[in-house]
């Protein structure tokens, strides 16, 4: 499952760095939402990264050059967090006012090192050739700690970016931009996708620890499959987004 699932978020995710990049490229002399653009690109390459760091035989390939067991796992969790937060970034430069711009960009800057602050002490003082920082081994203190600080992380960043989305999916709806709206909708949706997949993977995780876990073979199925979906839909969403802005601005051209 993880291979199928990973393995087409990259291919989509290396479609849609390609386009962001490009449109940051070409928009780099503007002013105006420069943070969001910026953001948008790196948020989108991080997360192609580490939905390829996911992919079994690439994690397997990095573990064995890098010699050092769980690497990719710590490595596509950090793309995570990354991409969570590259996404609040480009959300808050989008929503918020000069005013209180920085203020808000610094605020989710620091939680994002805070988050990573506390895992990377976790990892190394867990990590070992016999365990895997998977719920498998959710019988690791270690293991569920680092995973909880993680996943809380994600369910956090993912709702706000639902809630930001909501809101601009409205106001692009009562502007009239037709395609901006639809690809924040599904931004939206897939950051509650994101959401859905800390609460299966943390559920799983609390109720193992309170000593009536649920079984972890579907566990396994269904954290992959929200996750790649949560990717496939951003990245999708995004993309429309941005192709609607393009639009958009391409009509107020020819109209004036």
């Amino acid at each position: 499952m993880d291979g199928l699932v990973f393995g087409l978020c990259t291919l989509i995710g290396l479609a849609g760095t390609v386009l962001s990049a490009r449109e940051a490229w070409r928009q780099r002399d503007r002013s105006d939402y420069r943070v969001a653009r910026f953001t948008r690109a790196v948020a989108i390459g991080i997360c192609t990264v580490g939905v390829t760091l996911a992919v079994p035989a690439i994690e397997d390939v990095i573990e064995s050059a890098t010699g050092m067991n769980n690497a990719a796992k710590l490595g596509a969790h950090i793309c995570a967090v990354v991409w969570c937060g590259s996404l609040q970034l480009m959300l808050v430069d989008w929503s918020y006012n000069h005013e209180v711009l920085r203020a808000s960009l610094y605020a989710r800057v620091a939680f994002a090192a805070c988050v990573l602050a506390a895992m990377l002490p976790l990892f190394v003082g867990t990590t070992d050739k016999t365990v895997e920082f998977t719920t498998e081994f959710a019988t690791v203190p270690g293991v569920t700690v680092y995973l909880m600080v993680y996943l809380a992380y994600v369910a956090i960043t993912c709702g706000e970016i639902a809630f930001l989305c909501t809101g601009m999916t409205l106001v692009a709806r009562r502007a009239g931009h037709v395609w901006t709206a639809r690809g924040l909708a599904l931004s939206s949706i897939s950051a509650l996708l994101g959401v859905a997949y800390a609460a299966s993977k943390g559920s799983y995780l609390v109720t193992h620890y309170l000593g009536h876990p649920w079984p972890l073979r579907y566990e396994e199925i269904i954290s992959p499959l929200l996750a790649g979906l949560a990717v496939i839909a951003l990245i999708t969403g995004l993309t429309m987004a941005m192709v609607g802005r393009r639009l958009a601005a391409r009509v107020a051209v020819s109209v004036s």
